[in-house]
């Protein structure tokens, strides 16, 4: 890991320690926890959550790939959540594309309005990734908007980006798109309230030009294990893309709340 992000993520972890314990709910879903979705809805103000994950991509060519995540969340106000996280990749000297590994990830989530008859709740979010990890140049920015509509206990999220390289290199896009449309139902709902379902279907630009669209699909579950301990599960493969795309993906995590 690079000093930097290791500094950063300890420094973080150490100032927000001492707020008061918060219950953790497994039913906000975070990006990556487990699949590559969001719901419209920050962390509620003074919590916590310090999450951490695994994610294996073993592609269609080339080799597996095996990312660990670890990140910290923070209720900052109401409605706002501040995220920062530092993914570390195997064989991070082929990577291509914005993801760089020991990269520094910076973020916002502002949530405009809780669901209403007539609306749906709405998010935004916006990245902003340093240059601290290998091979990597510029400064990338990320942006997201997020919709969760409810209908019953079903609840429908859309998920559309966009993502700036500030430095693209060699044949890499200086931009990409991404959209994701997913559905999450409480499962033993109502006489138990502990497991979340999720699945998902994506698409996104490819990391290098004259490429076809990533394009798949995901599902996973988030199990509540105490008021503070969430464990989180994925699968998910890509049924179209470049030569390299993903035959099988797989993501195990655990969050905690302060």
């Amino acid at each position: 890991m690079s000093r930097i992000v290791f500094s950063a993520i300890v420094a973080v972890g150490l100032l927000l320690m001492p707020l008061p314990v918060l219950a953790l709910d497994h039913d906000n879903l975070d990006p990556n926890r487990p699949i590559g979705m969001e719901d419209a809805y920050a962390i509620p103000k003074g919590e916590i959550g310090m999450e951490g994950g695994v994610r294996f991509n073993d592609r269609r060519e080339g080799r597996t790939r095996v990312t660990f995540q670890p990140q910290i969340i923070y209720g900052a106000f109401e409605n706002t959540q501040i995220e920062i996280q530092g993914d570390l990749m195997s064989d991070p000297h082929t990577l291509v594309g914005a993801a760089k590994s020991g990269d520094l990830h910076l973020g916002v989530l502002y949530n405009f309005n809780t669901e209403t008859i007539s609306l749906p709740a709405f998010a935004a979010r916006v990245e902003v990734d340093l240059p601290t990890g290998v091979n990597s140049k510029g400064v990338d920015t990320q942006m997201t908007g997020i919709l969760t509509r409810s209908f019953g206990r079903l609840r429908v999220h859309l998920n559309a980006g966009y993502t700036v390289l500030g430095s693209p290199q060699g044949q890499e896009r200086s931009g990409a798109y991404r959209a994701v449309a997913a559905v999450s139902y409480p499962l033993g709902y109502p006489t138990s309230f502990r497991d979340t379902l999720i699945a998902s279907l994506y698409t996104r630009e490819s990391d290098l030009r004259g490429q076809r669209n990533h394009s798949g699909v995901e599902i996973g579950l988030r199990h509540q294990l105490s008021s503070r301990l969430v464990l989180d599960g994925g699968l998910g493969t890509e049924f179209a893309g470049p030569s390299d795309r993903a035959a099988l993906l797989g993501t195990i995590g655990l969050s905690v709340g302060f």
